[in-house]
């Protein structure tokens, strides 16, 4: 008899056929590599939702908008409901969009919309009173 029949299979004794073979892994594929976490970019995911566009129904038509206009009508609508959070909102909004920086229309190296808030607003000249 050859030493292979005299082998006994049973518990922790595997078959010799099926064993690891001399200098081959278990694992030949190895461990799978940790995914490397992109980086959070809160901006971009901003972008990306408030640019998905829905359907609104606006005076009984559906319309398709983006979510981000959507959320500054219901903004403007407060505001004009007298709430005082969101009119801060708009204010700092209206502040940061028309600041000089800002891209917008220009022309001539000036923004129009600059030209047009100066022609409409006057300019207010305060008297300090003198003691």
């Amino acid at each position: 008899m050859s030493g292979e029949n005299e082998y006994e299979v049973g518990y922790k004794k595997p078959p010799v056929e099926t064993r690891f073979k001399k200098g081959q892994s278990g694992n030949p594929t190895g461990r799978p590599k940790k995914k490397i976490a992109r980086e959070l970019n809160p901006g971009k995911i901003l972008e990306l939702i408030d640019n998905q566009e829905i359907v609104v129904p606006i005076d009984g038509k559906p319309k398709l908008m983006k979510k981000g206009e959507i959320y500054f009508r219901q903004l403007f609508t407060k505001t004009i409901k007298g709430d005082l959070p969101a009119a801060r909102l708009i204010a700092s909004a209206a502040a940061a969009y028309f600041r000089p920086e800002a891209e917008g229309p220009w022309r001539d190296g000036i923004c129009s919309c600059a030209r047009q808030s100066e022609s409409v607003t006057p300019r207010i000249r305060l008297k300090v009173p003198t003691s």
